[in-house]
């Protein structure tokens, strides 16, 4: 049996597992305000046995949101709570996309509601993590005081251990004062980042994610240079990166799914992407477990301080992606890979 790696979460400054267990994707099918933001397929019995497979082989660090499933994902997480140790887990969850009959996901009295229904879904007086999941703090960012206050006043009372936050996909941030298209969301960004003083960050990061010079200093040197700490999510790219078909996949979404209207999942880009991968899994092995084994190890490798973040439906997927910690990547795979994938050393 695999031994679980720890890694130490800045900002937070606890131990959690190298791997943690993403509950979105057990959330099941959604709408937000008319916009599909669940999956489909998803099992509600097999979700609950692949969280408990997750306990039982190390896994400590779980992440969820109000808005997986409307409630869905965390009360599965709650049903794990109840047959575990809750001092051993790390868990966090998210506010800030689910309005509601409110005026503004960041209202206060939102706020307020959307915490104590987390809470009693998840069964727990604490949250070890709270993530502001959006950066729409509404015009002229008119919620942003209050929301950052709340948090605030939240750790202070214990009722959460640490402010989390949302990073952008790219950043660099020396090119927020360039006129490069990004240059403005990084100002921006980096404005909220000031406001908001975060103890952990979320971000995006994968085989594809674009790369940066070495003078550049991109999230993780960000996050390093400030004791923040950082949780890596999208490693398997929403599933994408580990599909080893030819044809066209044809299925068809429901409107309660996010790939439906996913540019990244439509037939064009799903095929460019198979042909991008190619040379890996000629190198590497054809399995959706071959490549779970690249995404995730190259994930670790890159950030040493941070935990990855993965999804899941089954003990069965569970299981192959802790088998992945098994067979580490080397130095000059991790260089054959930018090689296969990256025209540049900071192509982005």
């Amino acid at each position: 049996m695999i031994s679980m790696p720890h890694r130490h979460l800045a900002g937070l400054n606890a131990q959690v597992s190298a791997i943690g267990a993403g509950c979105w994707t057990i959330g099941g099918q959604a709408t937000n305000r008319g916009t599909p933001i669940g999956w489909d397929g998803v099992d509600p019995d097999a979700a609950f046995a692949g969280l408990e497979r997750a306990f039982e082989r190390g896994v400590t660090l779980y992440d969820t949101a109000d808005v997986y499933g409307l409630g869905h994902s965390e009360r599965l997480l709650g049903k794990l709570l109840r047959v575990t140790a809750r001092h051993n887990l790390t868990i966090s969850s998210k506010v800030g996309y689910f309005t509601g009959t409110a005026r503004h996901a960041y209202h206060p009295l939102q706020m307020r509601a959307q915490l104590a229904t987390t809470l009693e879904n998840l069964g727990t007086d604490h949250l070890d993590i709270y993530f502001l999941h959006s950066t729409d703090f509404g015009p002229h960012d008119r919620y942003l005081p209050d929301a950052v206050n709340l948090m605030r006043t939240w750790r202070n009372e214990g009722i959460i251990r640490a402010v989390g936050m949302r990073a952008p996909h790219r950043l660099a941030e020396e090119r927020a004062a360039t006129d490069r298209p990004e240059a403005a969301e990084t100002r921006r960004w980096l404005h909220l980042f000031d406001q908001v003083c975060p103890d952990v960050l979320t971000t995006r990061y994968n085989l594809v994610s674009p790369l940066y010079a070495d003078h550049e200093t991109d999230i993780f040197r960000f996050a390093h240079r400030r004791g923040v700490g950082v949780l890596i999510k999208q490693v398997l790219g929403q599933g994408l990166l580990l599909r080893t078909e030819t044809s066209v996949d044809q299925r068809r979404y429901s409107v309660g799914d996010h790939r439906s209207t996913d540019p990244a999942f439509t037939p064009e880009n799903r095929r460019q992407l198979h042909a991008r991968l190619a040379p890996l899994r000629a190198r590497y092995g054809h399995t959706p477990a071959a490549m779970a084994r690249l995404c995730v190890q190259y994930a670790l490798h890159h950030a040493p301080d941070a935990a990855v973040l993965v999804g899941f439906r089954n003990e069965s997927q569970i299981d192959t992606i802790i088998a992945s910690l098994d067979h580490p990547l080397h130095a000059d795979d991790i260089t054959q890979i930018r090689a296969v994938l990256h025209a540049s050393p900071h192509t982005n």
